[in-house]
């Protein structure tokens, strides 16, 4: 088969490895096989290798080969990456509860937010996020209508950044995320099945495009309780 995109690779393999296929040999093939196997480049290799390091599911070591990672005991959410949470828990039901759906023009606030003029059509998408049922997040996002044409409540229950990437063909680029500890206030509280005032561990990110434009902005609150996170860091 031919590999199209480096991300396509990636998902190809990371279905391999959650299957145990590399289990006996702690190990991706390496370069040249894939290559051979999938028909692609080298660069798409690398690329694609450098996703699932960064999502912490392989790490590589000079000279020695790419080495998979064991499984960790839990679910857990990656903080250097943003693959979705549906991406995310790939064995539990994902499902999304629309809160609010709407069109609006940016006002100076969220223009300034969004990196547009003001006037410009922003989608509002609130939602809870669960998993297996159990509430994960409290979810408020805004996308472009410039990049987002359309977004109905059919689509806003699946996966948002699926959907723009490949229903759309939206090429992503980089992320910027800010994570702290606050207090929940009443309405994320309320939607979380938490008292007001409860901890939460709270996610600002800016999702840009491969031209540098930004087209998603979200804040998250996580439910103190149920979501848990973990990030690989290099010892070299």
């Amino acid at each position: 088969m031919m590999a199209q995109d480096y991300r396509e690779l990636a998902t190809t393999l990371r279905g391999r490895i959650d299957a145990g296929e590399f289990r006996q040999t702690g190990k991706l093939p390496t370069e040249d096989q894939l290559i051979e196997e999938y028909q692609t480049t080298r660069y798409r290799v690398r690329n694609a290798i450098a996703v699932l390091a960064e999502a912490g599911d392989v790490f590589p070591v000079r000279g020695s080969g790419v080495f998979v990672r064991e499984d960790r005991e839990g679910d857990y959410l990656s903080i250097g990456t943003t693959r979705g949470i549906s991406a995310e828990y790939p064995h539990r039901k994902v499902t999304s509860v629309v809160q609010e759906l709407s069109l609006l023009q940016a006002d100076s606030v969220l223009a300034k937010r969004m990196h547009c003029a003001e006037g410009d059509q922003v989608w509002r998408v609130v939602r809870l996020r669960q998993v297996d049922g159990n509430p994960l997040a409290y979810e408020t996002a805004w996308y472009l209508k410039e990049f987002v044409p359309f977004i109905n409540e059919q689509i806003a229950e699946g996966s948002l950044f699926g959907y723009a990437r490949n229903d759309l063909g939206l090429n992503f680029g980089f992320v910027d995320k800010v994570l702290y500890a606050g207090k929940l206030e009443a309405d994320a509280a309320r939607v979380l099945g938490l008292n007001e005032g409860d901890p939460a561990l709270y996610l600002e990110d800016d999702a840009f495009l491969t031209n540098g434009r930004l087209f998603n902005s979200s804040f998250i609150a996580y439910h103190y309780v149920n979501a848990r996170f973990f990030t690989m860091t290099s010892m070299r």
